[in-house]
C-alpha cells in the first residue's frame, strides 16, 4: 500500500525543482521528470510536446523568478492532480523583462519504477484585473 502523506511531499518537491530547473535552465531535470508523451499548455496557447518544451529551457526565454504558492495536491491512486499558483518573471531575448501571475494544473501518474513523471501542464495566466481568480475552490 502506498504513503499518501510521502507522495504528497514527492509531488509538492517536484513542483520546486521544476521550478529550480526552469530558473537555471537545466533541462536534464525536466528530461527525467517529463513522460515521453508529456503535453504542455503555455500561457501564450502554444502546445509543446516533450520536445518543444525541453528546447524551451535553452531559448531566448530566460526565468529569473519562479515563485509558488497555494499548492494543492489530489491522489487518485496512481495519478494525481497538482495545482498551484506563483508568480513567473521572464526576460526574453527579443522583449524586456516581463511578470506574470500564473495557475499551474499538472497531471501526474506513477510508472512502473514507481517514480512521478509529468504526463500534462497548463499554464494558465490569472488576468490583471480579476482577482476573483486568486482564490482555488476545492
Amino acid at each position: 500500500m502506498r504513503d499518501r502523506a510521502q507522495d504528497e511531499q514527492a509531488l509538492m518537491r517536484i513542483q520546486h525543482e521544476l521550478a529550480e530547473a526552469r530558473i537555471k535552465g537545466d533541462s536534464s531535470y525536466r528530461r527525467r521528470i517529463e513522460a515521453d508523451d508529456c503535453t504542455v499548455v503555455w500561457p501564450d496557447g502554444r502546445i509543446m510536446n516533450k520536445r518543444g518544451d525541453l528546447e524551451s529551457m535553452t531559448g531566448d526565454i530566460v526565468f529569473s523568478e519562479f515563485k509558488i504558492h497555494n499548492l494543492q495536491v489530489r491522489l487518485y491512486g496512481e495519478t494525481a492532480i497538482v495545482i498551484r499558483e506563483g508568480i513567473i518573471k521572464a526576460d526574453e531575448a527579443q522583449a524586456s523583462s516581463s511578470q506574470r501571475e500564473v495557475r499551474v494544473d499538472r497531471t501526474h501518474f506513477v510508472n512502473p519504477a514507481d517514480q512521478w513523471k509529468v504526463i500534462a501542464s497548463q499554464i494558465t495566466p490569472v488576468l490583471e484585473n480579476d482577482h476573483s481568480q486568486l482564490t482555488i475552490i476545492s
